[in-house]
């Protein structure tokens, strides 16, 4: 994160009262599997961050209360480094993969792989075994019921388990997922979700061959109750006890798992989507408006899955961004903390300002967030003044959220009116311009990519100022060509 990362490195005082919170952990927390997803794609901070600024921030996600990781090998855009060494951004990718388990490794987190198993590499597609694609399915695919399709897909995989293996990394367990990206609508792979879990048994026993031992995992995301049925008994017939956990699907808005079957001796676990706030619309997600925070939902979501008897979670994360959600989540999952004042007030401290008083105003300050569209920004504004700093800050965690109530001070001028004048253009310009130092200055990102990029921005009034600046645009051209 460039310059304002550097002060990342804080006091050991800090380090010891979040450890011992993590080693006081009651023996009976329901939600005891607390994996941290950080997929390393479309330009998000994972992909970014240097092997120290990972490292120390993994330091501080594990003494909140995570206890496993896991990445993704996302191989859209890239051809296969395995095939050819010049391949720079497959190799480049993988290579951050490998480091950033290794990281995490070393900190004592074990170490997940999810796996989308048909999605792999540009210079494999091919027409002959290419996927047929509608509905839910998409991205780089190939149709595991092809020989030449399922050869590409066991090969890639013995290629990344072998590669881990040899670089030192043992994996704990994979995690497979049959959608984005993934799936092939084909009259032999119906149903999917069968030839996928079948394709899933022959990828796991290729990796039982580098990581002995390691464990057979599902992401429920996207799933259909039919097929959650259809998985159940196959796999009570076929794989008795072969499925460790499925990490159930939780709707946008919602804060609870469906009640669908699973596997005999199958976990119930939850996929948490920690990257947005409290209400999936109007949205906040992603960091398209700055960091995110949803104290409420995720202190509910606890609740709800405590109830429904899961066993734990998986925390689904596009970036830094969501750090506070990090220490909710984490916090409340290992009672460490009772409510979200706590967990704010306790961040607040480590991060923020711990002089008297002040925690509890900064907590005081987050929690409205949640609900960015009806904070007032002006009493926000003025509330800064009397938590923030002064002058600009060092302080990442601190200047991302400084930034966050800039965002939404111009998004509220901006939707105040109605035509394009002048005074409305100037505030738009102001509104991305604030946003790049986010990204550049505090984030430290490159290339933003697919629901990372601008064109996602769910500011309702994006559509309609690139309209403008196209009508304009065309407007200019044909003056200039009648003079």
């Amino acid at each position: 994160m460039r310059r304002i990362f550097c002060v990342f490195f804080v006091a050991i005082a800090g380090l010891a009262f979040l450890a011992a919170a993590a080693d006081s952990e009651p023996a009976d927390v329901p939600l005891a599997t607390r994996t941290l997803y950080a997929p390393g794609h479309f330009g998000n901070s994972y992909e970014c961050l240097g092997e120290r600024e990972y490292r120390d921030l993994l330091v501080e996600w594990r003494d909140w209360g995570f206890n496993e990781y896991a990445d993704w090998y996302d191989t859209i855009d890239c051809a296969d480094p395995f095939s050819d060494p010049h391949n720079n951004m497959g190799r480049a990718l993988w290579n951050i993969k490998k480091r950033n388990f290794k990281t995490a490794q070393l900190l004592g987190l074990p170490c997940v792989l999810v796996v989308t198993p048909n999605h792999v590499f540009l210079d494999q597609l091919n027409a002959d075994y290419a996927a047929t694609k509608k509905d839910r399915i998409f991205g780089q695919l190939v149709c595991p019921s092809t020989e030449g399709g399922r050869n590409v897909i066991l090969a890639n995989y013995r290629n990344w388990f072998q590669d881990l293996a040899r670089a030192g990394v043992q994996l704990h367990a994979i995690s497979a997922a049959p959608y984005d990206y993934g799936g092939c609508a084909c009259d032999d792979c119906q149903p999917w979700i069968l030839t996928f879990a079948k394709l899933c048994r022959e990828i796991h026993a290729i990796a039982e061959e580098s990581h002995p031992g390691v464990e057979m995992r599902f992401i429920g995301w996207w799933w259909s109750e039919e097929e959650h049925r259809l998985f159940a008994d196959w796999a009570d017939a076929e794989a008795p006890g072969w499925v460790r956990s499925m990490a159930l699907h939780i709707l946008y808005g919602e804060d609870h798992v469906s009640d669908v079957p699973l596997p005999q001796g199958c976990e119930r676990q939850a996929f948490v989507h920690i990257g947005y706030a409290d209400e999936a619309q109007p949205k906040d997600v992603y960091a398209h408006l700055g960091p995110v925070i949803a104290a409420d939902r995720l202190q509910r979501t606890i609740a709800a899955l405590e109830a429904q008897g899961c066993t734990g979670w998986m925390a689904y994360s596009e970036g830094v961004y969501d750090d506070v959600n990090k220490a909710l989540l984490a916090g409340l999952s290992t009672k460490a903390f009772a409510d979200p004042n706590g967990v704010l007030r306790a961040y607040a401290a480590r991060y923020l300002d711990a002089r008297e008083g002040m925690p509890d105003a900064w907590a005081a300050w987050l929690y409205p967030w949640g609900r960015p569209y009806v904070v007032d920004t002006e009493t926000a504004a003025a509330a800064y003044k009397n938590v923030g700093p002064a002058l600009p800050s060092q302080n990442w965690r601190l200047e991302q959220w400084r930034l966050k109530l800039e965002l939404m001070k111009l998004n509220t001028a901006i939707v105040a009116e109605t035509e394009w004048t002048d005074v409305r253009l100037a505030a738009v310009e102001s509104f991305w311009a604030t946003r790049e130092r986010l990204l550049r200055d505090v984030y430290g990102l490159g290339p933003q990519r697919h629901i990372l990029a601008n064109e996602f921005s769910p500011v309702p009034w994006r559509q309609s100022w690139e309209n403008h600046i196209a009508a304009s645009a065309s407007s200019t051209t044909a003056i200039s060509h009648e003079q």
